[in-house]
């Protein structure tokens, strides 16, 4: 029981952590780096306890994509001077994850129909 309480905390502070980085970024002010990493931490401890109570693999996958669009992307950002390059790495990251997140939520959804 006590494990569910700490996992529940943690998605309900991300969420609002989430909500107040989407709020900042629409009012375009800079997210603070503490913030970013704080929200990283937090998606990789929920993922990972959320891996260790449902036994899919397929959960670690989410730390990983937001790592891509948190770091990796200001990295190819800085590294490119082709606008158009940069656009299609973000385009491709965009497509790779909606495609998965989708395969996730279909996959979960046909585990939940499923009678025991």
């Amino acid at each position: 029981m006590k494990f569910k309480s700490i996992t529940m905390t943690l998605e309900i502070l991300l969420f609002v952590l989430g909500v107040a980085g989407c709020i900042m970024m629409v009012m375009q002010m800079k997210l603070p780096i503490a913030m970013l990493t704080i929200i990283t931490m937090l998606l990789i401890i929920c993922s990972t306890f959320d891996f260790i109570k449902t036994q899919k693999l397929r959960k670690l996958v989410y730390p990983i994509i937001t790592t891509y669009f948190l770091l990796i992307m200001p990295i190819i950002e800085k590294c490119t001077n082709n606008e158009v390059f940069f656009v299609g790495f973000a385009v491709l990251g965009c497509v790779i994850t909606v495609i998965f997140v989708y395969k996730d939520l279909t996959i979960s959804n046909k585990e939940i129909e499923l009678p025991h």
